[in-house]
This record gives C-alpha cells, structure tokens and sequence, in this order.
C-alpha cells in the first residue's frame, strides 16, 4: 500500500492536485464578479462559430435583399433665396431673415406645390406614384366599410368619382412629398431639393420641376399682385375723389349760408378789434387835448396863425408907441397914430381869440363823438365775430376733413404713379444656383456601404447571440462553478469517451489504455480521494443530482483505478431501481437478497470483473427499494466489505428523485457528487447539495467534451492541458470522427433502451 501511494503522488502534479479546485474555484469566482476584457474574448473563442455563422448568414440574406432590391437614383437642385438685406457672412443672419428663410422651405414642402408639380408632370398616372396611392385607398376604403354603416341611400356617382379623385390626388402628393427631400444648407440661405426615383431621369425631372413650378408660381402671384395693387389704387383714389369733392362742395354751401369768409373768423374779428383798439386810443387822446385846450382859461393855450400874427403886430405897434412917446411925447401925431392903431387891433384880437375858443369847442365835441362812434363800433365787431367763431365750428371740421381727404389722395397718387412707373419685370425671390442633373451612379442601394454596415451589423448581432447564448447556458461547465456554486473542490474532470471507437467498456480504458486522458483523470481521482481519507479501508458513496450523468461509469472506473495500483476494490451497486452496473452474467441473488435476508454475506456471489475489481450486483429488483436501504443489515454488509476490501464503492442511485444515497452517506467516508459536464443544471446540483447533511468530499465533472471545452477558452486546467499529447496515448478521444461519434451514440442509446426494457 505505501509503495503504491508513492507511485501514485508524483502524477497529482498531472491532472487535479489537492489545490485544483479550491485555487481554481477562487480564480473563476473573481473573474465572475468582475468581468474583464479575457473574458469578453474568451466568449468569443468560445462561439466564434456562432459568430461566423450568424454573420455569414446575415451577409447572404443582405446580398440576396440587395439583388432584389429596385435601385433608387437621386438629383438635387440648389436655390438661394434672395433676402430683403444684404448679408455679408451667415453669422449676419438676422430673426428676420431666418423667418424668410424657413418659410421658404416649408413653402417647397407643402401639399399645394406637390399637387401642381404631380399635375404638370401627370404623375396621376404614373405607377410608381399611382399604385402606392391606389392601395391606400383600397385600405381606407375597407375600413371605412367597417367603421361606417351602409346607409340606404347610395351617394350621388359624382360626388363620389369627384371624392376619389380627390382622395387619388392628395394621395399622389404625399407619395411625391415622400420622395422629395427639401433641406437647408448649414445656416446659409441656400436651400437644396433632393428627388428621388426609380428613374435617374424623373428624378431631375422631379426637382427641376419643383423649383422651376414655384418660381413660375411666385412671378404669377407677384404679377396678380401688382395689377391688384394698381387696381386697388385706382379704384381708392376716384373714392377719395369723390369724398373729396362732396366735403370741398359741402363747406362751401355752408360758408355761403352763414356768411362766413374765413375758416376762423373769430381770429381776423380779434384782429379787427385790435385794429379799431388802437384808432380808439387815438380818437381819445385827441378827445382829451381838444376838451383840455377848450376849456383852458386865457388864450395862451389858444393857437392860431392869425391870432399870433394880430399879437405880433399889436406887440410891434405897443413897442413903437412906447418908443415915439418917449421921443416926441403923448401928442405927437406918431404917438397919436400908434396909439389909434393899437385900439384898432384889440378888437380884432379879442374877436379872433373868441372865434378861435369857439373852434375849439366844436372840435372837442366832435371827438368826444368820433370815441363813442369808435367804441359802439368795437363792441359790434367783438360780438360779430364771437358769434361767427361758433357758427365756424362746423365749419373748420369739414376743412379738416377735406384736408385730410386731399393729403390721402396725393399720398395715393404718389403711390399709384410709383407703382406704375416701377418696371413691369417680376423677380423671383428665389435664384437656381445649380439645376438638377441626371444622376449615373443610383443613391440606394449603396452595396459597399450597406454591405459594410450589415457586415458591423451582423458581427455585432452575432457577438450579441453569443453573450446571450453564452448567458443561458446555465449547464456546469468548470470546476470554477461548481467552487462558486456548492462550495467543494472539483477532484476530478473526466473526459468524454463516448468517441472512443473501440467498443470496450469505458472501465477497461483505465488497465487498456492506463495512459489516456481518461485513465489520468481516474487515477487523479484515487489521489485525491486517498489523500483526504489517509490509510485504512475507505467507503466512497458515488452519486449524482439525476439519471444520465455518468455515476455509474464513474464509480467502476474508480474501482479499476484502484485495482490498477494494487488497493483491493469492490463495487457495490445500490441503485435497486434501475441497475446500472452491468455482468458478464446477471445473477439473482445479490444486495437485495442480503437487505431483504434471503442471503448471508457468504452467499452473496463476488463477481470479478476481467480478474481486476469485484462487483456485487442488484440481483432481482425488488418492490419496495426505500425499505430495503433502511434495513440494520446495511451497515452490516458495509463494516464486513470494510474488512476485505481497501476501496468499497457504493454506487447510489440519484439523489434528486429517492434519497437512498443520503442513506448510505451515514455509513461512508466520502462522497462524490457527479457532474455531467454541459447536462447538469445548477439549481438541480444546489438542491443535490442541500439534500445531504453530511460534507461531500468533492464533484467529479463527467463526460467532458475535452477540444471543445479548450475550445471555449475557461482559462482552467483543461484548457491549457490540450495540446499537451506527449504525456497521453494518442487514443480515439482526438481521432474519433463525427461519424464515429454519432454512430457511439447511436450504441449507447440502444444499450440503455436495451437495458431498461429488460430491467422493467
């Protein structure tokens, strides 16, 4: 025993190793939580098959699309819209001009413009405009055969034709609207028309049409426009002719009726009065001088010519007198003279003094009279004119009103002659930079492009499934999850050997082929298995969340394992339900025989299996196998199978559907929990854990698809251990074709079904 334990230890280096699973389950754990960019090419190594597939797939359906697909041409027209202000860059577009400019380009999209295009270029006819529309309405038609109830009355065949042929026309200008693309160019004032068709040349049709239709429209509406404009005025201006007249004919009856010159007679009345105010001054102060000289009491205030003169000669003669009387004496004749002529003009002095104070008299009175002539004459003229200013009133509002009249009419006839002396040429507000010209190359399908796109599309699609793929395929796989899942060590990863071509049992591949991957794997498992039990006979309990995952196989090839290095094994079948370890020769007594008592120990038959290990086999089936594995003749069998065997392997049945393994776990030193690699389900081997209450030394992945699953890159042992074919039998497990496989398969399946008819 020591010395086969010492062969054994190197090859732990090999395959599994005490730390195989715990290292391994820790590592994978974290790349779970925190997947990285390995992982995201590991999953594409993984179904890079699936990848390719998908995206050849995608790009034949592509080219298959684009060979059916009708190429679509496209032609642009460019147009720049003449602004009201001059633009010197495009930043300089004001609010304003950006209003003009969209409204432009809603103009160009709109339904009346498309009708007029569609009907110049009868498009009404046109297949590819006509038929979408024709189906339209064969659908509107339907349901409004459904939403609406037939009424007794049938609608008037006019009406109708004449609704069809409307519904007909809106339908084409939503097609040609759908084929017409109307974009502004950056932020500039430079708007292009895109059309498109399965004609490269009704597509320039189409946009030159367009433009080309609302230039045409835009100079007919302005020409309308201006003769409107001319006809407006004309017609306002003989209506402001003819109020005009009637005010001026109005005003002047009304002057003439009431006597008024002036517009204002109040004012030229105020005018008057103050004229006459001043003459009235005058004609008093002169009042005033004369009634003051009247009434003065000498005649020094009198003035007249021949009074001063009669003064100046009675002055002369009195000097003369006084002078002779001094000379020649008071009887000269001079003296006597000059005293004769003084007397004389006294008289004459005093009568024209009186004639001249009477004058004064008269004239005093007559200005007193000339003053209250001139202000009886005021007074008149303040009334006159108060009265003239009110009955001006109506007046003055006619003259506005024909003022006002006569300012609107020269303002009309300023506009109606600038506008007939404006030049009669209309100029479009759009200006064709570039007319559309007819496309050679179409604009859809573009097949390097859209190959290109499908080819990113599809690979992405694919890479997308792959993760999806990758995401649902729940199956164990890695020791990582079964670490990550249940805790325990993976102690073996057994490979797959339904390929092997040679028809042996899969147990005899551990003495056949003792080098083969499969032999390893097996023997790595003993390793393990001993490792943790140390010296001693060991019980190992072998079973498995659900029929079909390799338990079986597993446990005789661990037995043939053991026998290979010198342990004395046996294998005790205890599925009573369905028998899986097959004989050379079937007997009837066996472990049914023994729990039911119908048999000692001694009389159980111990069949060799080709002179390696020893199998006790089911027997008959019994009735009731639940009683059977709870009978006190169990540990009984167990502690004297201890006493000749080094390796005892019980071989339970699935834990999932009876819990007869959980059974003979109280009576074992290990069990192994097998795994069906790419079968298992992850919740039915958690339930499988959460069944036993005793520890389970570790899983045992089966039947595992070795190229594949280095294929899908998981980073394990596998995965860098496959190229490593020096340290292996080159056996059937790399050279086995997929005819060889399918045909395994094919033997299996008859074998189980073969089995399971004679068991039953």
């Amino acid at each position: 025993m020591t010395s086969g334990k010492a062969i054994m230890m190197p090859s732990s280096l090999t395959y599994g190793g005490p730390d195989f699973g715990g290292l391994h389950g820790t590592q994978s754990g974290t790349r779970a939580e925190y997947f990285g960019l390995n992982d995201f090419f590991r999953i594409l190594r993984r179904r890079w098959i699936l990848i390719v597939t998908f995206t050849l797939v995608g790009m034949l359906a592509t080219i298959l699309v684009l060979a059916n697909i009708r190429p679509v041409y496209s032609s642009s027209a460019t147009v720049v819209v003449q602004l009201p202000e001059t633009v010197v860059s495009t930043t300089d577009l004001t609010p304003n001009q950006e209003t003009v400019i969209e409204t432009k380009v809603q103009i160009l999209q709109s339904r009346r413009l498309a009708r007029s295009v569609a009907t110049s270029l009868d498009l009404d006819d046109d297949p590819e405009f006509a038929d979408g529309s024709q189906k339209r309405r064969a659908i509107m038609k339907w349901f409004r055969g459904l939403l609406i109830q037939p009424s007794s009355r049938e609608p008037d065949p006019d009406l109708r034709t004449q609704e069809e042929a409307r519904l007909h026309s809106e339908a084409v200008a939503d097609r040609l609207l759908d084929k017409v693309e109307i974009s502004r160019v950056g932020r500039s004032g430079t708007i292009k028309i895109t059309a498109s068709s399965y004609d490269p040349q009704k597509a320039a049709l189409i946009a030159n049409r367009m433009v080309e239709t609302y230039i045409d429209g835009e100079m007919i509406e302005r020409r309308k426009s201006r003769q409107n404009d001319i006809k407006e005025l004309e017609d306002r201006i003989a209506q402001v002719r003819s109020q005009m007249r009637q005010v001026d004919g109005t005003a002047a009856a009304y002057r003439a009726r009431n006597g008024i010159l002036a517009s204002s007679p109040e004012a030229s009345g105020a005018t008057q009065v103050a004229q006459s105010a001043g003459l009235l001054a005058q004609v008093e102060a002169d009042q005033a001088f004369d009634t003051r000289r009247a009434q003065a009491n000498s005649l020094t205030a009198v003035s007249s010519p021949l009074l001063a003169e009669l003064r100046q000669q009675e002055s002369l003669v009195a000097r003369r007198l006084s002078e002779l009387g001094a000379i020649y004496g008071g009887a000269h004749p001079d003296v006597v003279k000059a005293r004769a002529e003084l007397l004389a003009l006294s008289p004459r002095i005093a009568q024209e003094a009186h004639r001249v104070q009477g004058e004064m008299s008269t004239q005093a009175a007559a200005s007193q009279a000339r003053s209250g002539a001139v202000d009886a004459t005021i007074a008149n003229m303040q009334s006159r004119a108060l009265a003239s200013g009110v009955q001006a009133v109506p007046l003055r509002a006619l003259e506005r009103q024909g003022d006002a009249s006569n300012a609107l009419y020269l303002s009309l006839v300023g506009a109606l002659n600038a506008k007939i002396a404006a030049s009669s040429t209309v100029v479009p507000d759009l200006s064709i930079i570039s007319r559309a010209s007819l496309p050679s190359v179409p604009s859809y399908p573009i097949p390097q492009r859209i190959l290109a796109v499908a080819l990113l599309a599809f690979l992405l699609l694919g890479v997308i499934a792959a993760f999806i793929i990758d995401t649902m395929d729940t199956t164990i796989r890695t020791a990582a999850q079964v670490k990550r899942l249940l805790g325990i060590p993976t102690l073996a990863m057994v490979p797959d050997m339904s390929r092997n071509s040679d028809y042996r049992p899969v147990q005899d591949m551990v003495e056949a082929k003792p080098r083969s991957r499969f032999a390893e794997a097996m023997r790595n498992l003993l390793i393990e298995l001993e490792a943790r039990h140390g010296s001693g006979s060991h019980v190992v309990v072998v079973t498995s969340p659900l029929d079909g995952e390799g338990k079986s196989t597993i446990a005789t090839s661990l037995a043939a394992a053991a026998t290979a290095v010198g342990r004395r094994a046996v294998v005790v079948d205890f599925d009573l339900r369905r028998p899986n370890i097959a004989s050379e020769e079937r007997k009837s007594v066996g472990v049914v025989s023994y729990l039911s008592g119908k048999a000692g120990l001694d009389d159980l038959p111990v069949i060799q299996n080709g002179g390696q290990y020893a199998v006790i086999a089911v027997g008959d089936i019994p009735l009731d196998p639940g009683s059977l594995i709870a009978s006190p003749r169990l540990p009984e069998m167990v502690d004297a199978l201890r006493e000749h065997y080094d390796f005892v392997i019980l071989n339970a049945p699935p834990i999932l559907p009876v819990r007869d393994a959980k059974t003979l776990t109280e009576y074992a030193d290990s069990t192994l929990l097998v795994l069906r690699w790419g079968y298992t389900n992850p919740e039915a081997a958690r339930v499988a854990m959460e069944t036993f209450e005793r520890p389970i030394a570790g899983a045992v992945i089966n039947m595992i698809d070795y190229p594949a699953h280095a294929r899908r890159r998981y980073g394990d042992v596998i995965h860098h251990m496959t190229n490593l074919t020096e340290y292996y039998d080159a056996d059937d497990l790399d050279r086995a074709s997929w005819a060889d496989r399918l045909r395994r398969k094919w033997r299996r399946s008859r074998r189980r079904v073969a089995e399971t008819l004679h068991f039953n």
